[in-house]
């Protein structure tokens, strides 16, 4: 997991799930928040103690605390230089930090009562971990994959068939008339059934995996005719199954182009889920039914708890987005920061019910 390291004399963590920006919306503030680029050394933006220096000096023009800017200053220096943009909030108490590496976000300072954490909030909703696999005839190498990282989650073996086939007289496959063509017609039906009962096997511990850490999605790369066996013994009501061409179990970088594989699915994944929620919104809006648009409207809405999803449009976030965005979460519902959303003032929500 790529971490920030441990800071003497704050009190840090990850921000890993919805539910922790929850809790941390609810810290007293105030509050000040950081969105920058952690350069690989090196690499592109590489001139960090000059481009930190100047967000400090922000932080301090903007009312940041001593003591919230020392945390954010002790965490950014001891940070796992991996390339990505990263999110990092503090208060007087200690500092939090979500990586940012599913969509394109700009620099940002901020200080204020409640955190900036609408980034984390894009970040982290609709997110769950991934089960992915390598297969192949006889196994498989089963992995999760979370936010950022991948881990092994064990293998399965299953069982192996003969390389050749014996004939009448014991000879070996492949010697002069060694077989006939009923024994390789044998042979192939019994291979078959081998493999059939290898790919459920394997498809029983991926939904043992997927059911253990509330995974919905499964990625599979490997041999295709197997990968194509496995997907079929698994519950399509129950997972999206993915396959994708990402090396063999025999290919060392297997792992590396399925983890990439994966992050490219979920995002996808997400997206498509982004433009479905988006979807309903506008048919709602439309029929004048579930839906209500506009900044007053809205805010009625959310803070009466009818609102069942809360839409921001990203190009059009207020200051006051973080305090609508924790209200509605606070109540249950969940948070759809989109595109080209089109709703009045930039913001909307589908209701629980119809209002009087």
């Amino acid at each position: 997991m790529a971490k920030i390291k441990d800071v003497p004399a704050a009190r840090t963590y990850e921000l890993n799930t919805v539910h922790d920006v929850v809790e941390r919306y609810q810290l007293d503030g105030p509050h000040a928040s950081v969105v920058m680029l952690l350069p690989t050394p090196g690499g592109i933006g590489d001139d960090f103690s000059t481009r930190w220096n100047a967000r400090r000096t922000q932080l301090a023009h903007a009312g940041a605390g001593a003591r919230a800017r020392d945390h954010l200053d002790l965490a950014v220096r001891s940070s796992d230089p991996r390339g990505d943009m990263v999110l990092l909030t503090a208060n007087d108490d200690g500092v939090a930090h979500c990586w940012l590496v599913d969509h394109d976000v700009e620099p940002m300072v901020h200080v204020g009562e409640l955190p900036a954490l609408l980034h984390a909030v894009d970040e982290l909703i609709d997110r769950a971990p991934v089960v992915a696999a390598i297969v192949d005839r006889v196994g498989a190498d089963i992995y999760c994959v979370d936010h950022l990282d991948i881990a092994a989650a064990g293998s399965v073996t299953g069982d192996e068939v003969e390389t050749h086939i014996t004939g009448g007289r014991g000879a070996a496959a492949g010697r002069s008339g060694g077989h006939t063509g009923n024994e390789r017609d044998t042979y192939q039906r019994h291979a078959d059934v081998v493999y059939e009962r290898n790919a459920d096997t394997i498809a029983r511990a991926l939904t043992r995996q997927a059911a253990a850490i509330d995974a919905r999605l499964i990625v599979l790369t490997g041999d295709d005719r197997e990968v194509a066996a496995v997907e079929q013994h698994l519950d399509a009501h129950r997972f999206t199954v993915r396959p994708v061409q990402a090396g063999a179990r025999n290919d060392a970088r297997s792992m590396e182009r399925l983890h990439r594989a994966v992050l490219d699915e979920s995002s996808a994944q997400r997206r498509h889920r982004r433009a479905d929620a988006v979807g309903e919104l506008r048919r709602a809006l439309g029929q004048h039914s579930l839906g209500v648009e506009g900044r007053v409207a809205t805010i009625e809405a959310v803070r009466e708890g009818r609102a069942a999803t809360l839409f921001l449009d990203r190009a059009t976030l207020t200051e006051g987005a973080d305090e609508v965005a924790r209200d509605a979460l606070l109540h249950g519902g969940d948070v759809v920061v989109a595109d080209d959303l089109g709703a009045a003032d930039g913001v909307a929500v589908l209701l629980r019910y119809a209002s009087n």
